[in-house]
């Protein structure tokens, strides 16, 4: 999606014990507490497709889709986590 400039939500769901040490997150996205997304949901469109990641793209990753698909977002996880996007290079950005 990213690659095809296709407008994309990208949703940082590192748990916030995970976050709160990380300097770095990938470029482009937003980081939420998954234990709250409920919270955020207002913040998101459901017009554009969301991606969420976690570390290494498992059980939050795929929670926090799951979830956002029951509330009617075009949702999906990637595979891999932040782990496998810093892996190939991608473009991250210094935390505020």
């Amino acid at each position: 999606m990213i690659d095809s400039a296709t407008p994309v939500q990208l949703v940082d769901t590192r748990p916030k014990h995970y976050f709160s040490r990380a300097h770095d997150m990938m470029a482009g996205s937003l980081w939420r507490d998954p234990e709250r997304m409920e919270d955020c949901v207002g913040e998101l469109s459901k017009t554009e497709p969301v991606v969420v990641f976690c570390v290494y793209g498992f059980h939050v990753g795929c929670r926090t889709a799951a979830a956002l698909q029951k509330a009617g977002f075009n949702a999906s996880y990637m595979k891999g986590g932040n782990s496998a996007w810093k892996a190939i290079g991608g473009q991250v950005k210094l935390r505020d």
